[in-house]
Formats: structure tokens, C-alpha cells, sequence
């Protein structure tokens, strides 16, 4: 893709919520490869971060800033000068004993960077990090279709989780606000499955990235849990959110980041070839199913990747597990 097709030019200056995290660092490690300058979100001070990309891409070009608390309504109005367009990537984890309402908390914080973002001219897109639980939670073997128009809806009380109720209202009411307040910029949403692949430090962590360690030591525990039936690498979730905020074809989209269906025995398999050398890897139940459903817009969403990076569709399973061995 020539760079007269972007929505702004490179060397221009993007912010991205949740800098440290899985997804949010492969985001900025695209966006300094494409030429841009990035302003990270992070919580606690996190220098292992500006050392890793100060050495890859050189001093100047990325920059940490502390923001604690989302739900305040002047956290992003320091972060957000100069700044072209925004990924948010943050958000409450559902599971912090501290966070007593996660649900409110999201909201509030995607809530915050609209409006600080519409407050800020120079600001073109803004991409919210959703999930594929706001479109639904299916349960692996009741057949399923999603859609663009597809929304989970799942109460705190009745959720298989309170993340799923989080990822949907959030996502939710960002849509609402921009249609009632019809801001300059433009919104897309990006909602991938299960993430898998390689991590860029040691001290960066995902669900799937620690499942995959604990296999390779024998521990079981990833079977046990509720059924995720299909997955993404983590660098094509990643794309997506550069496509939603650089690509000139993107307005209001909600970009489906589902690769393909699997069972664990696919991955335990890909691992032992992988690592053949360890005896550890569990065998994966021999009673799973695999999934029944289809994912519609998961090709678009492909063929945006194929077209803005040219790559030639999806990461494969294996490709996409190998990579997330050799970093586990």
C-alpha cells in the first residue's frame, strides 16, 4: 500500500491505551515499522518497554505516558496533543478484587477517549480494541453465524463472564455516543478470538500465551477451560487495528478477527513437533468437538490484510503456535 493512501501520513504521532499489553505492543511495533511516532499508555512506569523499542527503532520515537485511572474524565486531555489518531487498547480487568465495577469502568474509560479525542482537531480515527464475546459467546458445539449487525446479550447476572458483558457494553455504547454526538473523527472496532503467537518481551503476558507455557510443563489446565473455538495470531489482531486506523477503505467497520476454527489436539500436536524433545505436553481430550459456525465478516477482514500488507491471508495454526512456543 503506498503511503498516499493512508488516512495520515507516516511521522505523524498515534496514541495507543494499554501500551505493555500483548496485543497493544505488537500495534506499536507495526506502527514504528511503518514510519510513525507512538505515545503509549501504561499504568506503572514499565522502562523494560521504552528500552525494548528505543533499541529497535532508535531513541525519539516512542514515548510512555502514565494514566492510572480510565474512568477519570481528564486523563487523556495531556496525552492527546499532536496526536493524529488513537488505538485504545486498555481497559479494568474483570478479575481485579480492586475493581468493583469492571462493566462501569470500561465504559467510562472508551467513553473518555471519545470525548477527549473530540475535543482534539488533528485527531482523524479512533480504534477500539473490542473482542469477537461482543458479537457472542458460543459454546464450541451449538452451530452459530456472526455478522457485523451480531451482539451478545448476556447480562452480569447471566454471563458466562463478566469480561464478555465488559467487551460488549463497552463496544456498545462507543457506537452510541458516535452517532449522537457525530464527532470529526472516525471510529472502527476490532473484535478478534483467542490470541495466540509470539510475545515481544518476557514481561509481557496473555491468557493464550500463558496456556501455551503451561502445556509445554505439563499442566492440563487449558482443556479445562470454557471452550474457545476458534483463534487469531496475535500480529494479524494487531494488523487489524492498524488497517482500522490507517487504511482509507475503513469507516465505521466492525473488523472480525477470526482465523479459523481448532481443538486442542491441534495445538498439543503442534507442539510436540515443536518441541519433540518434551515429554510433557498433555495429551488433549479425545471427546472435543470442533466448532460449528461461521464467522462472515472474518473475510473481509482477511482480505484487508492481504491488500493494506500484503500477507497472504490468515496465520496459520501451526505458524501461529510454533511462534508462540519459541516465546513461552
Amino acid at each position: 500500500m503506498t503511503k498516499t493512501q493512508y488516512t495520515f501520513p507516516p511521522g505523524s504521532t498515534v496514541l495507543v491505551t494499554g501500551a505493555n499489553a500483548y496485543i497493544g505492543s505488537h500495534v506499536i511495533n507495526i506502527l514504528l515499522g511503518l514510519g510513525y511516532r507512538v505515545r503509549g499508555t501504561v499504568r506503572t512506569p514499565r522502562p523494560w518497554l521504552n528500552e525494548y523499542f528505543d533499541t529497535r527503532y532508535g531513541k525519539g520515537l516512542f514515548e510512555t505516558i502514565l494514566i492510572t485511572d480510565l474512568k477519570d474524565p481528564s486523563a487523556f486531555d495531556h496525552a492527546l496533543t499532536g496526536v493524529s489518531g488513537i488505538v485504545h487498547m486498555a481497559q479494568a480487568m474483570p478479575w481485579d478484587p480492586a475493581n468493583s465495577d469492571p462493566v462501569g469502568y470500561t465504559v467510562a474509560g472508551t467513553l473518555n477517549v471519545l470525548r477527549a479525542a473530540s475535543r482534539e482537531p488533528s485527531i482523524k480515527r479512533v480504534v477500539l480494541a473490542s473482542s469477537i464475546v461482543a458479537a457472542g459467546y458460543p459454546d464450541g458445539s451449538t452451530p452459530f453465524r456472526f455478522d457485523t449487525d451480531s451482539w451478545e446479550t448476556s447480562t452480569p447476572e447471566t454471563a458466562v463472564s463478566i469480561y464478555t458483558v465488559c467487551k460488549t457494553e463497552g463496544e456498545r455504547q462507543a457506537w452510541k455516543w458516535v452517532e449522537e454526538n457525530q464527532p470529526s473523527f472516525v471510529l472502527n472496532t476490532v473484535l478478534p478470538w483467542m490470541n495466540f503467537g509470539r510475545t515481544l518481551h518476557p514481561e509481557i503476558g496473555s491468557s493464550g500465551h500463558k496456556w501455551i507455557r503451561g502445556l509445554l510443563k505439563g499442566d492440563p489446565f487449558p482443556f479445562k477451560v470454557v471452550p474457545i473455538p476458534w483463534f487469531i495470531d496475535v500480529e494479524d489482531s494487531a494488523r487489524l487495528h492498524v488497517i482500522g486506523l490507517l487504511s482509507t477503505e475503513v469507516n465505521s467497520e466492525r473488523l472480525f478477527g477470526a482465523a479459523a476454527p481448532f481443538v486442542w489436539s491441534d495445538i498439543t500436536e503442534i507442539m510436540k513437533k515443536a518441541d519433540p524433545m518434551n515429554k510433557l505436553i498433555p495429551d488433549a481430550p479425545l471427546t472435543e468437538k470442533a466448532s460449528v459456525g461461521e464467522v462472515v465478516p472474518a473475510q473481509r477482514a482477511e482480505n484487508l490484510i492481504r491488500t493494506f500488507f500484503g500477507r497472504p491471508g490468515w496465520t496459520t495454526l501451526e505458524d501461529c503456535i510454533k511462534a508462540t512456543v519459541k516465546t513461552a
